[in-house]
């Protein structure tokens, strides 16, 4: 008798190890799927942040599932660049520029290049209209420095974060 209740202890124990085992598995496994590649403000949004680069000419930006990479583009003041926008996520993403009057969809898998301009002085926000709350949203800065309303009806902010993207 008494052999039996130990056995029952000890099964009792090795349940309860394991349902504790498997609750926290699911709790860590889903705030390392929100942390991504950290986040940043941008013109008063909420972004994923995946790096920042100098831009001039012509660069490509990837629309993925909730960020464009690189997130901050920063170029001389009043340069035109080219953008050549691959959307490699699996849904339908949008390029919006609102200041400039940009407003570019691409389906999954599609490329598309648009014409902007590095605003005078501070940053002006792009996004995606379809996501712009998931965080994909970025940023054209001018290498100038200096915040503050860029035309267009654009509210600027400052970019913190490494601008590593975390990757």
């Amino acid at each position: 008798m008494k052999q039996s209740v130990i056995v029952a202890a000890a099964f009792g124990a090795l349940l309860l190890l394991v349902g504790a085992a498997c609750g926290g598995g699911s709790k860590k496994a889903a705030s390392t799927e929100e942390s991504g590649g950290g986040t940043t403000t941008i013109g008063g949004v909420s972004a994923n942040d995946h790096g920042t680069k100098s831009v001039s000419g012509t660069t490509e930006v990837e629309l993925d599932d909730y960020y464009f990479e690189p997130t901050v583009l920063k170029g001389k003041p009043g340069t035109k660049v080219t953008l050549e926008l691959k959307n490699e996520g699996s849904v339908e993403h949008n390029f919006s520029l609102a200041a400039q009057g940009i407003d570019k969809d691409l389906e999954a898998g599609e490329t598309a290049k648009v014409a902007v301009t590095i605003p005078k002085s501070g940053e002006i926000s792009f996004y995606c209209k379809y996501h712009k709350s998931m965080g994909m949203a970025g940023a054209l800065e001018s290498t100038a420095g200096g915040t503050g309303s860029t035309g267009g009806g654009m509210q600027t902010g400052t970019t913190t974060g490494s601008g590593k993207g975390g990757y």
